[in-house]
């Protein structure tokens, strides 16, 4: 062969009927007419579903299944698998050997190789050869704006759909309690892309219920967070370092708390990152506004929920950024970026699980929130821009990322809908 074709593609080939259809026949020689090619399944089972095949003079309903060769049948274990007894059409690109079904029928069998549309795979192999900042770089600007558009809107919501996962885990082992799911989800966002993992064995460990119950005293939130984080056992200590740590015993005794096991990374960061200052944050967080999950499950507008979060941190932040080190006097308050990174990475994609598992609440605000928020800069969405796709709000900046990260990176041509457009032109 001197092109590596791959099941996804011959998936993709059988799906659009990119094979000339007249003159189709078995490997024993019967005529066959497609009638209905079936339905691209995705799940458990044969490749294609509710197919209808005409081969010789008698009509097959049942699956069809792909494969490069045909002795892939047997190395996959369909021979011993009831579920493929449905199977009418065995279709490969090549035929080295018959294949069977668990009940001891022979299945007939094409070898399609030699019917393939050649305009169609001299169009994918350009795609998948084009090592340019996405495969359809050059053929961008023949798509309509009106399928790029549709398409971003799939995108935006499948990268919604794809937090919704994490979030019913966190519903899931928080027994149905959402302010505790979101307290996580927010947790987590400080946390990230560095301290992911830590902050958020930091939430579960704490408890959003914990941290209402100390609302009032931001001394003791800063114990909590701290302490639980394990920052407060290093040795070097200050006068301030050394109350947390009285305060964090104490309550540890009292409630019965632990310290995390992932530690804490601190190299490699600017200051404003690092864990110090964005424990400080939270602390503060919680303390200044106790009612914002409540408030934001009320789905109120975006302005009022950024509103909630212009507050001050402790007076001893102002001059540090880690314990026993003073500073330059400088504010640590939560800046518009880091409010725009809390929107997009729990508040947003929470309140689309949220509607979504509230159907009758759903109002479409996670996409209202998103349609506000400023578009990130970085290089990705500045070289979408350079191909004429323009951000202008965080939705499609989202969108993009999502795009390109999920389907352009790894060449998933075959499963975006741009892709097809092309290949099918």
């Amino acid at each position: 062969m001197s092109f590596g074709y791959n099941e996804d593609l011959l998936q993709f080939i059988w799906e659009y009927q990119l094979y000339n259809a007249t003159s189709l026949i078995t490997t024993d020689g019967s005529v066959i007419q497609i009638i209905k090619q079936g339905y691209l399944n995705r799940s458990n089972g044969p490749d294609f579903e509710r197919a209808e095949i005409r081969i010789a003079n008698t009509t097959h309903y049942g699956a069809v299944e792909i494969h490069v060769d045909s002795r892939e049948w047997e190395q996959h274990g369909h021979h011993e698998d009831h579920a493929f007894n449905t199977v009418v059409l065995h279709v490969c690109y090549s035929v080295s050997k018959d294949s069977y079904r668990k009940d001891g029928t022979k299945i007939p069998t094409i070898a399609i190789g030699t019917f393939i549309n050649q305009s169609a795979l001299h169009k994918y192999r350009n795609l998948m050869a084009n090592k340019a900042f996405i495969p359809c770089e050059r053929q961008l600007p023949t798509l309509s704006p009106l399928d790029i558009n549709m398409w971003i809107d799939r995108m935006i919501v499948e990268r919604l759909e794809a937090r919704c996962t994490l979030f019913h885990t966190y519903l899931a082992s928080s027994n149905g309690n959402w302010n505790q799911a979101f307290f996580t989800a927010i947790v987590r966002s400080f946390g990230m892309p560095t301290n992911t993992q830590a902050f958020e064995e930091i939430a579960q460990e704490i408890t959003y219920d914990l941290v209402q119950k100390h609302h009032s005293s931001l001394f003791q939130l800063e114990a909590l967070f701290f302490g639980i984080s394990g920052l407060l056992e290093q040795s070097k200590e200050d006068n301030y370092h050394t109350a947390l740590k009285n305060e964090w015993r104490f309550l540890k005794r009292k409630y019965g708390l632990s310290s995390v096991t992932t530690k804490l990374k601190t190299g490699r960061m600017r200051p404003l990152n690092l864990p110090t200052v964005k424990l400080a944050q939270l602390a503060a967080f919680f303390h200044h506004v106790p009612q914002f999950i409540a408030h934001v499950l009320q789905l109120p507008p975006v302005q009022s929920v950024k509103e909630m979060l212009h507050f001050t941190l402790s007076e001893y932040w102002d001059t540090h950024y880690t314990f026993n080190k003073s500073s330059a006097s400088k504010s640590k308050s939560i800046s518009s970026g880091v409010v725009n990174h809390l929107f997009l990475n729990a508040i947003v994609p929470f309140v689309f699980f949220y509607e979504k598992e509230r159907i009758d609440m759903a109002t479409d605000r996670a996409i209202h929130y998103l349609n506000s928020i400023p578009s990130e800069k970085n290089s990705i969405i500045s070289r979408w821009a350079n191909e004429g796709l323009n951000s202008k709000n965080a939705l499609t900046s989202q969108a993009l990322l999502h795009l390109y990260k999920t389907y352009c990176t790894p060449q998933r041509c075959l499963e975006c809908s741009l892709g097809k457009k092309l290949l099918l032109s």
